[in-house]
């Protein structure tokens, strides 16, 4: 990948119409078929158009700091010979000079027509003896390595004089007070006198065309340092002054970091001037006038200048690269790029709060990221959002505010916003200093070495910054890649004005987030309200919740288009029902408008209530229970709705009176109970002995007896409780048995209880006292289930006393918070008052969890389409996060669904645009075992016909997702450790559990296991995608 590099500051800004810098970093066009005679000029004009002049000046570039003079390296070896020639040698002051790599400087001879170009027959014939060639100055080489030729026009780079525009294959002779050189020539020749093309380059060129309104279409080679080769062709450019280079980063920022996009000239911008050395981070690439010759070595010695001297000094030696094999092109498309708000939703994002994208790379570089904003499908344009950072081997986080580039938040909406990670990798740039026009723009092919053959054609650029006038190309952004077959970036009507316009391209292609950003936004409403405000202890009651999400017509303040409310899954609604009411049970059903319980039912105290909810929604929950024959005075009750994670309420109301805030609550006023003393009994499961969730055999249940005299005025005399179980059931379990007292009751305790042989909870010999005022006693003791599965076991207690307004009082029974269930009313009075809802025994089934009866044993299987993507994004106008129940499927909408993240039902997606051949179709198994465990579950699941098996969906050779056990694990392809694997088309299958023992496109297989019957492992899912073909 690219590194950051850092770079000087060009000093002052000197603005002249019509100079052009550029900053050249990519490579040019196929099809050079005229045979080689000579590296120079020629190569430069052979394409049509106006001359480039070669600038000889003592001027610098007028925005940038760079020398409007020049060298040509060439690498030789030993007894080959360089021959030399230029349009101004003789001419005045106009000469030729060489140095070779150790810093020795010598200037051709002149006399006559020695080294000079005198006509462009000559200039396209080379040097002697090619028919028709010039007279070349010769130096025999003694030095291998790379030596440097100047070429000086006739003022001896004194003047600032510009030529007179002429086509590009017309040569005009030379006069003394010319400041540049109208052709030139470097040629190498071997001992054999064989011309060696591809060893000439620049590392700039400063070109003039002599005005305005003008066509360049010189075409050139550029070679990188990681050994990359491409060919540039400038297809018409209307330049002025030119200076030519190609360099890695273009752009940058003050500290040197490349920033990928077109700048203004005013400040100057920020680059590596390429008149400067190298560094180990800032590198200018080789200009090269034919293909690199394939004998150039990797690097090779030559001559150090300071180039700001006029003439240029040798201020030493060094040595630098050639022309190496590149490395394998980095392949990213299956890189795991992710997006994750800031309170960890996948693929979504609070506005306010924003989020990170999350990816992994094993090479160290940059990277750029790109919201479309504005969805039009440009990336870099408008509002979007850019967002530019260095990497680090491993896994790479870069955060996002949840604003846009003019510093707002994102309007929330359906539809998601798209997004997409470029890394630069191997990046040339060609920034252009005011280049006013090019109206057909820039044809840029990285090419085989070898054959030349184009390997990629793709350029970018994001003129956004810049889009200050009319005449800009379109898109403005062309961060997405763009062909440049037929020319890229093209822009007129002085577009590129006092500008830096960049244009760059990547080994790398730009990878898409899957699914997009979705931003949420919601207005919640909750109200509660109880069946009745007064009612007395031991009676049953209601609450009803109400929770809304409201319609965009109510939001306050208004919303402005396009922000609107969004459908929102995940809805957490909880209500923490005091203990001192029992027996909770709650239902969920929506009254209007589009929404889901994810669960349908529950029970318990903490009542925890997932919902998805369309704007204008509406949900009612129901809470029964029974208050407490214990409980009196005043009971509040408060419940809570809020929105999921990474979703933004504009209005979070806390105020529990606001009708339309986030906080509900309810007040009770609960009289004494009739019956003093008032008793109870529960029971809970305090051993799972087969850990199974269930009461099951050979589990251990412990009961709870609590006797209380709430009267304010009369004590409780002689209390004696006593409990008798059933043997053919439950065994006591010895030393199990305990009593606590409190609020001043003497009971004295009856260790010896066994309820069989001893059936006295309290000691008979000592009667106990429960003083007035609410005094109670708290009796446990455990059994050992014996009883088979189905079987029900009852057990009540009873007390006698006097003193209180019953002698004889049985126990009720009660289910609070962690309790078995049992049995509200059974509507038979065994004793207390005459209603039948006072006196009920505590029944518990063999076979039950906390939960309640878990029913037949079930293993249910459902698929269904859970995502489609087309050209990149996901298919719009569907909403996969939201599933329709399928009245058709009695299987979708099961209680046990609620416990995958999308809940329950797993239901059926609609969506109205044909499928095309290339579209990704995103298939799930979804899993559910209930009742009892299943063992030795094997899944195999055929490839459709039509469809080709994507083989990287969630990885590196992973094409499958497995949710199991409340964990996602992609699962390799092949057969190895775990436990997905997917088998090739017509490769032998293991049948079972697969239909057919071969398959014409494959099958995926996964080893499931033994699934037990309770959270997490009973539910799950497999994921695989296949392409339309």
């Amino acid at each position: 990948m690219k590194y950051f590099f850092r770079n000087n500051l060009p000093p002052k800004f000197i603005h002249n119409q019509g100079w052009l810098l550029s900053n050249l970093v990519l490579a040019v066009i196929l099809g050079w078929t005229q045979a080689v005679n000579a590296e120079g000029s020629r190569e430069l004009t052979n394409n049509g158009g106006n001359r480039p002049f070669l600038d000889s000046r003592s001027d610098n570039d007028p925005v940038a700091n760079i020398p409007r003079r020049t060298t040509i390296q060439v690498f030789v070896n030993p007894n080959e010979t360089i021959n030399l020639g230029s349009s101004a040698n003789g001419v005045n002051q106009g000469r030729i000079r060489y140095t070779n790599p150790n810093g020795i400087t010598n200037t051709c001879p002149i006399g006559g027509d020695l080294g000079r170009i005198d006509s462009r027959d000559e200039e396209l014939a080379g040097p002697l003896p090619n028919g028709g060639g010039y007279n070349p100055c010769q130096v025999r080489v003694d030095v291998p390595g790379i030596w440097t030729i100047e070429f000086i026009g006739p003022d001896g780079a004194t003047g600032t004089q510009d030529p007179t525009q002429t086509l590009a294959n017309i040569l005009p002779a030379q006069n003394n007070n010319e400041s540049f050189v109208s052709a030139w020539d470097v040629t190498v020749r071997n001992v054999a006198g064989d011309d060696l093309d591809g060893r000439a380059y620049a590392t700039y060129i400063p070109l003039n065309l002599g005005a305005n309104g003008l066509s360049l279409n010189s075409r050139t080679f550029v070679q990188t340092q990681r050994g990359d080769l491409f060919q540039v062709n400038l297809n018409g450019i209307d330049p002025f002054g030119f200076i030519f280079f190609a360099n890695n980063k273009g752009f940058t920022d003050a500290a040197g970091n490349p920033i990928f996009q077109s700048v203004f000239n005013d400040p100057v911008p920020n680059f590596h001037l390429p008149s400067n050395p190298d560094t180990a981070e800032d590198i200018t690439f080789k200009l090269f006038f034919n293909p690199p010759n394939l004998d150039l070595p990797r690097e090779a010695p030559v001559a150090l200048f300071n180039l700001a001297n006029n003439p240029p000094t040798v201020v030493g030696t060094t040595s630098t690269f050639l022309r190496q094999d590149p490395p394998p092109v980095p392949q990213l498309q299956n890189l795991a790029f992710e997006f994750r708000g800031v309170d960890g939703t996948p693929g979504r994002a609070d506005p306010t709060k924003g989020g990170e994208f999350v990816f992994d790379t094993s090479e160290v570089g940059s990277v750029q990221i790109t919201i479309d904003v504005n969805r039009n499908g440009i990336l870099g344009d408008g509002n979007d959002v850019i967002l530019t950072s260095a990497t680090i081997i491993g896994t790479n986080i870069i955060p996002w505010n949840g604003r846009d580039s003019n510093g707002d938040p994102l309007p929330a909406g359906n539809t998601p916003y798209q997004s997409a990670v470029s890394f630069f990798v191997g990046d040339v740039h060609f920034p252009f200093l005011d280049p006013e026009n090019d109206p057909t723009g820039l044809i840029i092919e990285r090419v085989d070495r070898r054959t030349l053959e184009v390997q990629d054609r793709l350029v970018y650029y994001n003129d956004t910054p810049v889009n200050d006038q009319p005449g800009g190309p379109d898109p403005i952004s062309g961060l997405r890649g763009v062909d440049s077959r037929l020319g890229a970036h093209d822009f007129d009507q002085l577009f590129g004005d006092a500008k830096g316009i960049d244009t760059w391209t990547s080994l790398a292609t730009p990878v898409f987030l899957v699914d997009g950003i979705l931003i949420q936004k919601a207005e919640l409403t909750i109200d509660k309200v109880a069946s009745t405000n007064l009612l007395q202890a031991g009676s049953p009651v209601s609450f009803t919740l109400t929770v809304r999400s409201l319609p965009n017509d109510q939001a306050n303040p208004a919303l402005i288009p396009p922000d609107t409310f969004t459908p929102v899954e995940g809805i957490k609604v909880t209500d923490n029902v005091p203990d001192t009411i029992g027996n909770v049970t709650w239902t969920c059903e929506v009254t209007s408008g589009v929404g889901t319980c994810v669960t349908l039912s529950g029970t318990g105290n903490n009542v925890d209530v997932t919902l998805n909810l369309d704007p204008g929604a509406e949900v009612k929950i129901t809470i029964d229970g029974v208050v407490s024959p214990l409980a009196s005075g005043e009971l509040v009750n408060t419940a809570i709705v809020n929105v999921p994670p990474d979703t933004l309420e504009p209005n979070p109301q806390q105020d529990p009176d606001d009708p339309l805030g986030n906080v509900a609550t309810a007040r009770l006023d609960i009289a004494l109970s009739p019956i003093q003393p008032v008793g109870i009994k529960s029971s809970r499961l305090a051993i799972d002995a087969d850990s199974s969730g269930n009461l099951t055999t050979g589990d251990t249940v412990e009961y709870t007896i609590i006797y209380s005299n709430q009267d304010p005025e009369q004590d409780v005399l002689d209390f004696l409780a006593t409990d008798t179980i059933d043997t053919s059931k439950v065994t006591f379990v010895p030393g199990s048995y305990s009593l606590d007292t409190s609020v001043g009751a003497t009971v004295t305790a009856n260790p010896t209880f066994n309820g069989t042989t001893d059936i006295n909870l309290t000691s008979p010999d000592v009667l106990g006292t429960l003083p007035k005022g609410g005094s109670q006693i708290i009796i446990k003791y455990q059994v050992k289930i014996d009883a088979p599965q189905g079987a029900q076991i009852s057990n009540q207690a009873v007390a006698t006393s006097r003193g209180g307004r019953l002698d004889r009082v049985v126990t009720d029974s009660f289910s609070g918070p962690g309790d078995l269930p049992t049995l509200i009313d059974d509507g038979v009075n065994t004793g207390n008052l005459s209603a039948t809802d006072d006196d009920d025994p505590t029944v518990i089934t063999v076979g039950a969890a906390n939960a309640g009866n878990r029913g037949e044993p079930t293993f249910v299987l459902v698929k269904r389409i859970t995502n489609i993507i087309k050209n990149g994004f996901p298919i719009g106008g569907t909403n996969f996060g939201i599933s329709v129940d399928d009245p058709n499927d009695p299987n979708d909408n099961l209680p046990g669904w609620s416990q995958l993240s999308t809940g329950a039902p797993v239901g059926v997606f609609r969506f109205d645009q044909p499928l095309a051949s290339g579209d990704l179709v995103e298939y799930t198994i979804y899993f559910l075992v209930e009742g009892t465990q299943f063992n030795n579950i094997r899944l195999c699941d055929p490839i459709p016909q039509g469809t080709t098996f994507v083989s990287n969906s969630f990885g590196v050779n992973q094409g499958i997702l497995l949710n199991q056990n409340g964990t996602e694990v992609a699962q390799t392809n092949g057969a190895d450790t775990d436990t997905g694997r997917f088998f090739s088309p017509l490769a032998p299958l293991l049948s079972p559990p697969c239909p057919n023992p071969i398959e014409p496109q494959g099958a995926i297989f996964v080893d499931l296991g033994d699934i037990p019957p309770t959270a997490p492992g009973n539910v799950g899912f497999v994921r695989f995608r296949v392409r339309i073909d």
